[in-house]
């Protein structure tokens, strides 16, 4: 499946979405590069090395159907959590 993950952190409730075109694999991808210290955003990967797992969730936010353009569903998504006044993690 494909869609926007999620990457959120509980404690500062900051989120980071993500496209996918394999949404299960990439979580696992994510997660594995986070413990390895290798995620590319380095704020959230210093914030995941001193806070620790247990306050992130990691989720399809969104899934896209067939054709559907995940860029565009990316810019819905994020839209709609800047209503609600939800902070991100810059790219």
């Amino acid at each position: 499946m494909r869609g926007i993950i999620r990457i959120y952190n509980l404690q500062t409730e900051k989120t980071l979405l993500i496209t996918s075109e394999n949404l299960s694999q990439d979580i696992q991808k994510i997660r594995f590069d986070l413990d390895l210290g290798n995620f590319s955003n380095r704020e959230l990967q210093n914030e995941y090395e001193e806070q620790g797992l247990e306050i992130y969730t990691i989720e399809a936010l969104l899934i896209a159907e067939k054709k559907e353009n995940l860029n565009s569903l990316l810019r819905q998504g994020k839209e709609k959590l800047e209503e609600l006044d939800v902070p991100f993690y810059e790219h």
